[in-house]
């Protein structure tokens, strides 16, 4: 279903509410707030309740792959739009839902968002049902207003566009985390040494140390007494299309880490947990084939364990076939955050070529 993206702009200069609620000179406005993956929903309490509710739910709080604990895609924090205050309303990603049936206080309050030209833009073209702003009541904020002539077509433009509309998020996410990431001075020296040795470009945030490398391989760490974060980089001689088939590319990653001993036992090493299914999904990565896959790993001796996520795709330039890995050891924590924040350092990756260029 097509997107009509070209009178939203006309449908959003319609924020009148109160307006003592919206500042126009942005550089006056206070810094958003909230926590990462946490999106604040203002919607009527019915309507909430609802299928429509039902589908909102099953679009945030969709479970996050390739974990065995159940963690959410986003922490969803359901508002009345009666009791929305000046705390909820500077959170960094929120949501705006409704339809213009209905008369509840709710609804009116929600439909005093919209001018008179905007709602009778909406009556006389269902096509249209989104729109997206930033920085409306704080500074560094993301907000999406979901909208229809009524429940029923607001749910069904929903069910066909879910996974955009948590697409939008997960790159507002990705942005923010890049900026926090790298705020800090990067680890240069090991930048230059991947170059040099590999011929690949990662951009590896402070903190990070090479912890072991073998000829076509290179594991890159972040320890502490609370979370192991870790970047893994391997490759080979690209020589036919089945390496992107999932089972061959868990043989890859296996037999690599094979090469890798981790833990205290001097035997150990990592494999794909065979009893929790590997995600994947084809995506198109900088103009390149690309599979990504999500499952969890596992020491040999069952001693560790935790998520992971890779992107596997070939350098037509060099006929390398590159596997690039994210994954973490943090037992007793949630994980979809700093999954997340390895997601947003292995999408810094580039080959030699894409780096020169």
């Amino acid at each position: 279903m097509k997107i009509t993206h070209s009178i939203l702009p006309l449908l959003f200069g319609l924020l009148q509410v109160g307006c003592s609620a919206i500042i126009d000179d942005k550089a006056l406005l206070p810094p958003a707030t909230g926590e990462s993956g946490e999106i604040v929903l203002v919607m009527d309490s019915a309507k909430w309740m609802g299928p429509l509710g039902d589908e909102i739910r099953n679009t945030f709080r969709a479970p996050f792959p390739g974990l065995i604990q159940d963690e959410p895609v986003f922490n969803l924090v359901y508002v009345d739009p009666d009791k929305l205050n000046s705390v909820l309303r500077n959170s960094k990603n929120m949501v705006f839902v409704n339809t213009l049936e209905g008369n509840s206080k709710s609804d009116i309050i929600l439909r005093n968002y919209f001018t008179k030209e905007s709602i009778e833009t909406i009556k006389s073209d269902s096509s249209i049902f989104m729109s997206k702003q930033t920085d409306l009541f704080a500074k560094g904020q993301s907000v999406m207003h979901l909208f229809q002539q009524n429940n029923d077509l607001l749910i069904n433009h929903i069910i066909n566009n879910r996974v955009n509309i948590q697409h939008h998020f997960e790159e507002i996410e990705k942005n923010r985390y890049y900026q926090a990431i790298y705020k800090a001075p990067r680890e240069k020296g090991i930048e230059n040494h991947l170059l040099e040795k590999h011929q690949f470009f990662i951009k590896v945030p402070y903190g990070y140390e090479i912890a072991l490398e073998t000829g076509n391989s290179s594991w890159i760490r972040l320890m502490d007494n609370k979370v192991d974060k870790n970047l893994f980089i391997t490759y080979r001689d690209y020589t036919e299309e089945k390496a992107f088939n999932k089972e061959n590319i868990v043989a890859l990653r296996d037999n690599a880490w094979r090469k890798f001993l981790l833990g205290d036992d001097s035997l150990s090493y990592m494999v794909t947990e065979p009893l929790v299914p590997v995600d994947s999904v084809s995506l198109n990565w900088r103009n390149k084939f690309t599979v990504e896959v999500r499952g969890v790993w596992k020491l040999n001796n069952n001693s560790m364990g935790g998520p992971f996520l890779g992107y596997l795709f070939v350098d037509e330039a060099m006929g390398r076939l590159y596997y690039i890995e994210g994954f973490v050891f943090a037992p007793g924590k949630k994980k979809r955050n700093i999954l997340r924040e390895l997601e947003t350092i292995l999408w810094t990756f580039e080959t030699q070529s894409e780096y020169s260029s």
